[in-house]
């Protein structure tokens, strides 16, 4: 086997062009090495004359070029490269995959509307921690429906309108007959899809129009996070923004914080069939997809080689073990103290009101906690709280993200000195700010119990003696753990502080 592998995953949308490299080494860890994204229009003028525009192939076919050019430079070793709905919904969509080819060598794929839907599908699923919901991904031709129930697809449609395509009728400046015409155009579209009629379920948006609804609100409210994906967003919230935006001449638009100014001129068709999906389908809540078609892409290549079907099993842990790979961490050292942290949530989690989820936050950060070494040794855990909460740990709410880098960043002990000036102070509330003292104070106790990185301690006891108001914590050694005890007993001040008991350690 060798050593690693770059694989590129090319996305030719009908609006934009992607590009993504992605090395995986020989123990399966992955991580993107490169991003690129282009504006093609490569629909533009397709639903007036049903084919693909010279102007917009050169435009295609210079962008493939470069795209070519960063794969030299990468050394890829493989290529997985799709077109989508302007390409295979275009009457000469084949002479353009020839004439592709022949310039840029790139071997396009086109593919289905509901192979389209898998895709963006499999990104989303193995990505967010969803049961159920509506994935829709809104092109520049086309809108892909997918209803997921259990975490499995259970139908999926492509319809034939998307922001591009829309654009067109709209115009520069939509009037409100003509939005109502739109309106209507696509609730005789969706409303014979029996399975979207008032489905409750969540909306879970894929795309640079779902991506860019984030970003606007998220700029409305001077949300203290970049992040997009897994960002959440109400319907009130939703259709305000909507309201805005159709109100708005394009020069306006180009000024609203957080829009991209290549999307300013098509972003309000979008919009409006977001606002269909919410008016169909009942739903209140829509989440943001960072991950589509070219993270599907990926995983359905990576799972057929690294992992057991289609579907990730545990996404969170998943994405948690493919950082300590990446990172070269001390699996060993961490998960010993992964487990001897959840040995003592254990024993004292439900006194301290920590329940199942928390459970989970610890074993994160119990994995993680050593991270910064890769930075630096000393002070590291500042180095594991700033990558931890830049880290693409997929199954975490965003606040449960910065939970767990704080939980890493107070691995050695409770220091207000670090997350003073973080962001962490507009994210977090004072009950989040208590369970992260106390989920801290445990993974630091995990911690000292094996300073030696010898694995000394087996295994611990944790319990309470709320009779004498003591916390109780039993050791059983593999041989003596001096350094190990020591360490332990400095925690006893800060055990005081955060449980009002005294903790008795017996070994």
């Amino acid at each position: 086997m060798k050593e690693r592998e770059r694989v590129a995953i090319i996305d030719l949308g009908s609006n934009s062009a992607r590009l993504i490299v992605v090395d995986i080494d020989r123990r399966g860890a992955y991580n993107l090495v490169y991003n690129q994204k282009e504006t093609v229009r490569l629909g533009e003028g397709l639903a007036a004359t049903g084919q693909l525009q010279e102007a917009a192939m050169r435009r295609a076919v210079g962008t493939l070029q470069v795209f070519a050019h960063m794969n030299q430079l990468f050394k890829v070793d493989k290529v997985l490269a799709v077109a989508t709905a302007a390409v295979r919904n275009a009457k000469n969509g084949a002479d353009f995959l020839r004439q592709a080819k022949k310039e840029t060598g790139i071997p396009l794929r086109v593919i289905s509307g509901e192979a389209e839907a898998k895709l963006g599908y499999l990104g989303v699923v193995n990505t967010l921690d969803i049961e159920e919901g509506i994935v829709f991904d809104l092109g520049g031709a086309s809108t892909e429906l997918t209803l997921i129930k259990g975490r499995k697809a259970q139908t999926a449609v492509s319809m034939p309108f998307g922001a591009v395509t829309l654009t067109e009728y709209l115009g520069a400046r939509p009037n409100e007959k003509k939005l109502l015409e739109l309106q209507n155009h696509l609730w005789d579209q969706l409303v014979g899809l029996s399975w979207l009629k008032d489905s409750g379920v969540p909306l879970i948006g894929i795309g640079g129009t779902a991506r860019n609804i984030a970003k606007m609100d998220q700029r409305k409210k001077g949300y203290p996070f970049p992040k997009v994906h897994n960002y959440r967003l109400g319907k009130m919230a939703f259709q305000e923004l909507y309201r805005s935006l159709a109100g708005m001449t394009l020069s306006q638009r180009r000024k609203v914080p957080g829009l991209s100014n290549e999307r300013a001129d098509i972003i309000v068709p979008g919009l409006a069939i977001v606002n269909a999906l919410f008016d169909i389908t009942s739903s209140q809540q829509f989440l943001v997809s960072g991950c589509g078609v070219r993270e599907g892409l990926f995983m359905q290549y990576y799972q057929s080689r690294h992992g057991e079907g289609e579907l990730v099993r545990d996404i969170l842990e998943h994405s948690t073990h493919n950082m300590m790979l990446s990172y070269n961490l001390d699996e060993t050292h961490a998960q010993h103290v992964a487990s001897l942290a959840d040995q003592l949530w254990q024993g004292w989690g439900d006194r301290a009101e920590l329940g199942a989820r928390e459970r989970r936050l610890l074993r994160v950060s119990a994995l993680l906690h050593d991270i910064g070494i890769s930075i630096n040794y000393y002070d590291h855990p500042r180095h594991s709280a700033y990558l931890v909460e830049n880290a693409r740990l997929f199954g975490l709410t965003h606040r449960e993200q910065m939970l767990c880098a704080v939980m890493a960043g107070w691995h050695n002990g409770l220091s207000m000195k670090y997350v003073r000036n973080r962001m962490y102070s507009e994210f977090l509330d004072e009950g989040d700010w208590m369970r992260a003292r106390k989920l801290s104070l445990l993974l630091a106790v995990a911690e000292a119990l094996d300073t030696t990185q010898m694995q000394l301690v087996r295994r611990v006891k944790a319990g309470f003696d709320l009779e004498n108001g003591l916390a109780l914590l039993e050791l059983e050694l593999r041989e003596a753990a001096v350094i190990e005890q020591e360490n332990v007993n400095k925690l006893k001040k800060a055990f005081k502080k955060e449980f009002n008991l005294e903790l008795t350690v017996m070994a």
